[in-house]
């Protein structure tokens, strides 16, 4: 129940929260560094990595445009069904989730979907992924580009 009690008070609302709100909810970050892509042969930042700690969770954070884009949650052992619901609810910015989870595959991994195409997908052992699609764009963004500056022909 404490494990509950704790989660509750830390995974509430933070996508979407600026550097300075994830600051103030837990403090310095633990670790702070780019949030990276490997595309065309090369590593390409795209924005900063914020990572927290908060008892046994580790809470990374990746800031894209001055705001919070995808958080990931992990924790050793298994994820009680009130955890997932206050990681979902504390994310949710005002929109409700959908479970489009696999029954088959429940117990290994699970999917949920945002009305604003935001996307929460949990995997055992390795913990929950909760993307805003402004991560997916900056991303892509940064792909295309490396793309782009990889067909230039050099000046030889």
């Amino acid at each position: 129940m404490s494990a509950i009690i704790a989660l509750s008070a830390c995974a509430y609302g933070r996508l979407g929260e600026s550097e300075q709100e994830l600051t103030k909810r837990f403090g310095s970050p633990a670790l702070k560094g780019n949030e990276i892509t490997l595309t065309q042969g090369k590593i390409v930042e795209f924005g900063s990595k914020l990572t927290f700690r908060q008892g046994d969770w580790t809470i990374e954070c990746a800031i894209i445009d001055g705001r919070c884009a995808r958080i990931v949650y992990s924790h050793p052992g298994d994820w009680s069904e009130d955890q997932f619901t206050t990681v979902l609810s504390g994310n949710s910015q005002g929109a409700g989730w959908t479970d489009i989870s696999k029954e088959m595959t429940k117990k290994l991994a699970r999917e949920w979907r945002r009305t604003d195409a935001a996307i929460a997908v949990w995997h055992m052992g390795t913990g929950m992924i909760v993307t805003n699609p402004a991560y997916d764009r900056a991303k892509q963004k940064a792909e295309a580009r490396a793309k782009a500056d990889s067909a230039q022909i050099p000046k030889i």
